[in-house]
């Protein structure tokens, strides 16, 4: 993933890369063997387990209904699906909205109508690292990271700019916070990092040198972390 980076008067285009990988995992059965996952058709939606589970009688349900097998289609590999939206009758929806539900401090939950975001980390306008600086024990006290990335260099003179901007920040011993512009309005917004992204209204880099090496981590944030206030003569406070 690219972003386009400046700091001060200089700009460049650089790579983002996840801190945490996901780590290949091999499943054995307990005589050594390897196993795999692979999907196959068994039934159809209306002999699924959820509806099953549902009858007294599971056993004498499949009885009466005397459903018949496709022998061509039972036990089928599958290897290529499409995933589809549908109601709670399984069929089709072909016209939706989506909703984004947000958690409040109280513990209550809202919903609003989901809005196409456009990424805005590797456009014209590049993101800007601020003069703001912020100590990280009070970062990390104020906002839940959801994402973290390495950003790294792709050439010589980047690999200078990015040092330059890890030493910096090294020396200071805080974080620098991190603004993202619409790509078409230019307008200060949260940063995205692709098309109808997650939003992440907090963005602060980390810089770390050691010799002629250094390290610069992207911290994303998408929500505040806000102690409930407490109505006075609650019976907590008795």
């Amino acid at each position: 993933m690219k972003i386009h980076l400046a700091y001060e008067n200089i700009d460049a285009l650089l790579v983002l890369i996840p801190t945490h990988r996901h780590k290949k995992r091999i499943r054995r059965t307990p005589s050594g063997d390897e196993v795999i996952r692979q999907r196959y058709l068994v039934f159809d939606v209306n002999n699924r387990n959820e509806t099953l589970s549902e009858e007294e009688n599971i056993i004498q349900k499949l009885k009466e209904s005397d459903d018949d097998i496709d022998v061509e289609l039972a036990g089928k590999y599958i290897n290529l699906t499409t995933r589809i939206v549908v109601n709670d009758n399984f069929t089709p929806v072909y016209n939706y909205m989506k909703y984004e539900v947000l958690l409040r401090p109280d513990g209550t939950l809202k919903e609003r109508p989901h809005q196409l975001t456009l990424g805005n980390v590797n456009q014209s306008v590049p993101v800007r690292i601020t003069n703001e600086l912020i100590d990280p024990k009070e970062c990390l006290m104020k906002y839940f990271f959801r994402k973290s990335y390495f950003i790294t260099h792709t050439n010589g003179l980047t690999f200078k700019f990015l040092y330059d901007i890890a030493k910096k920040l090294s020396e200071s011993g805080k974080f620098a916070r991190l603004d993202a512009f619409h790509p078409e309005t230019k307008k200060l917004q949260p940063l995205v990092l692709y098309d109808n992204g997650r939003k992440f209204p907090r963005a602060y880099i980390e810089g770390k040198t050691k010799g002629n090496s250094y390290c610069l981590i992207l911290h994303l944030s998408d929500q505040e972390l806000k102690i409930p206030e407490i109505q006075s003569g609650s019976d907590d406070e008795n």
